[in-house]
């Protein structure tokens, strides 16, 4: 095993450094570059044998390093690794043939300051994962998804965005520097990704930029199987892209224009199983400026499309648990719990406590059925319907709703007893951490609560460290 960097893999990393000194804070890049070229390097190599004869091996390290980073060769790609993967690591893959198998030597390097991330072992290690298990691909957090080898590289959006707002929106937040928290917020809320899909597409994105970037029309993506790089390549070069959001058609808009007919009359509500009109009757409802009566009619009938579309959706499920990542019902359940929120806000606004507490209730039914999966979304559900029972005067059925967030979620613990949380799992820790505290304001402090509370927090500070 090589011991030392090559020119290229030092000049990539300090390079790469240097673009995460600009994203954290504008002009920290140059000194960013410097320093790196003073950091010790973590170097980790691992073989493994391959499945596919040595032709197609070629293609699937290929599409592999396309998943996980930006490639620089045909067989080396820089990914994003260590603590929030924020620290590149150059990976390179050589190939070789003995006694009729294919071999993949995995090399990783990495820079490493005074916390060690084992950046390098992490990105050889991943790498490797995803060579020898080619029919199952993990997601950038580690874990296993039950998705098939593909090169498509596609993402499903939520209704009314598109390819075009997506690239844009994520060029901008990279040029302010955004927080990546603050990213993933809005690409799985607003555009209605699973975080890894929301991953998929911040990397595809930087991936476009680096192949214009490259100079050569050759390096163009393909806009079929990699539309977000190729949105992201041609928008680089100045070069003209369609927007291609799916709007309400004539006739849904016109169906939600007369289920608010109805309400301004104040005749009972009606229900729609079509998602697009329910988000137009919500939409518009949220944003009326009638009378008092007239939006409190609207917001009932918002309320009750809302439901009968997501209960729709929960029905197309049939035996499913939940929706599956990326799917329809998915990006769908996502956008239905956000209108669910806004109705309910206006709700909350008059006040009405008991129609607050429906309107939270529906979301958490949206949300449970549809995104069950994912706990940084149920997390966020549970604890605000606590923090709404509290606040209209019920702390106790607060603390008993708390009681519950931390019966499911504090299995997270054992899981991430040794490797750190990422992204989705930080956000659902710090909502088990919220559940222990309202718990505790409520009915005091006990031996339980202040060890979960302390092991909750050991695992978010090593979330910053590992």
């Amino acid at each position: 095993m090589a011991v030392e960097l090559t020119p290229e893999e030092s000049d990539l990393l300090v390079a790469g450094l240097g673009v995460v000194g600009d994203r954290v804070n504008r002009g920290a890049g140059r000194g960013a570059r410097r320093a790196a070229r003073w950091m010790r390097a973590d170097i980790f190599e691992t073989t493994v044998e391959l499945r596919p004869p040595f032709p197609t091996a070629t293609d699937l390290v290929a599409r592999t390093l396309d998943a996980l980073g930006t490639r620089t060769t045909e067989l080396q790609a820089v990914i994003g690794s260590g603590a929030m993967n924020l620290n590149p690591a150059v990976v390179t893959v050589t190939l070789s043939e003995d006694a009729g198998r294919v071999i993949a030597t995995v090399r990783g390097v990495a820079k490493e300051g005074l916390i060690r991330q084992r950046a390098g072992e992490k990105a050889a290690r991943r790498v490797a994962e995803q060579l020898t298990g080619p029919s199952v691909v993990r997601g950038r957090d580690g874990h296993p998804r039950a998705v098939e080898w593909t090169d498509d590289l596609r993402v499903r959006l939520a209704r009314g965005t598109s390819v075009r707002a997506l690239v844009l929106y994520l060029r901008a937040a990279d040029e302010e520097g955004a927080r990546r928290r603050d990213v993933l917020a809005v690409l799985t809320e607003r555009f209605a990704l699973p975080f890894d899909d929301a991953r998929l597409a911040m990397d595809r994105v930087g991936g476009g930029v680096v192949r214009a970037a490259s100079g050569s029309a050759a390096n163009e993506p393909d806009p079929v199987k990699d539309p977000l790089a190729w949105t992201s390549y041609r928008l680089e070069l100045g070069l003209p892209v369609d927007d291609d959001a799916l709007e309400p058609s004539p006739e849904q808009r016109a169906s939600a224009q007369a289920l608010l007919k109805r309400a301004r009359r104040g005749k009972p509500t009606r229900d729609t199983e079509d998602v697009a009109v329910a988000l137009e009757v919500a939409r518009l409802a949220v944003a009326s400026q009638e009378s008092d009566r007239t939006r409190f009619h609207l917001l009932l009938e918002a309320a009750t499309s809302l439901s009968v579309a997501a209960e729709a959706c929960i029905v197309r499920l049939g035996q499913q648990a939940c929706a599956p990542e990326g799917s329809q019902e998915w990006v769908d359940g996502v956008a239905l719990a956000a209108a669910a929120r806004q109705v309910t806000a206006k709700f909350a606004a008059q006040p009405d406590p008991e129609l607050e507490e429906r309107g939270l209730a529906l979301v958490g039914r949206i949300v449970t059925r549809l995104l069950g999966q994912c706990h940084a979304f149920v997390g966020r559900a549970m604890i605000e319907s606590a923090r709404c029972t509290q606040r209209n005067g019920d702390p106790d059925r607060a603390a008993t709703r708390a009681q519950a967030v931390l019966a499911d979620f504090e299995v997270l613990l054992d899981r991430f007893e040794v490797d750190a949380p990422f992204d989705e799992h930080v956000i659902a820790l710090e909502y088990l951490l919220a559940a222990v505290e309202l718990i505790t304001e409520v009915r005091g402090d006990s031996t339980e609560l202040a060890v979960l509370r302390n092991r909750t927090k050991h695992v978010l500070d090593r979330s910053l460290t590992d």
